[in-house]
């Protein structure tokens, strides 16, 4: 899903990641949330330079011309509304029983996972740096 969306709506051309996925070290952070039937929250971590390469995508503009901390997080921001989108359509069917929040930069220390949750992480490469994409669902509680 990722993949397909950095293709069609980045013209970013990317592929999975091979191996054990790259440290967070140096990564911008994206969170969104999710709730309804079930929720969960998606956290996205590029490296600088897939982060430069996103915003430049989006914006139609070279790589070294990108303000990293303005337009790449923007940027960041807006694939993470975008994957969340696609992930919470894939689990409605067609029929969104379920509200998406709004996406917003994050800290390293502020990413951890729902407690309880099932966890899923992907990673993927570009030609300039990798985006790690993890989604924490759980079920939602009955009121």
């Amino acid at each position: 899903m990722t993949i397909s969306m950095l293709e069609r709506a980045a013209m970013v051309l990317a592929e999975q990641a091979e191996g054990p996925p790259p440290p967070l070290e140096g990564c911008r952070f994206a969170r969104i949330s999710y709730r309804g039937p079930s929720e969960g929250r998606l956290v996205l971590a590029g490296t600088e330079g897939f982060v430069r390469e996103l915003a430049a995508s989006l914006l139609g503009a070279e790589p070294e011309e990108v303000n990293v901390d303005s337009q790449g997080g923007d940027a960041l921001k807006e694939m993470a509304n975008m994957v969340g989108g696609s992930v919470i359509m894939a689990l409605s069917g067609g029929a969104c029983e379920f509200s998406l929040g709004l996406p917003e930069l994050v800290a390293e220390g502020d990413i951890a996972g729902i407690p309880g949750a099932g966890t899923v992480e992907c990673a993927v490469s570009t030609e300039f740096g990798t985006l790690r994409v993890r989604w924490d669902e759980a079920l939602a509680k009955a009121a």
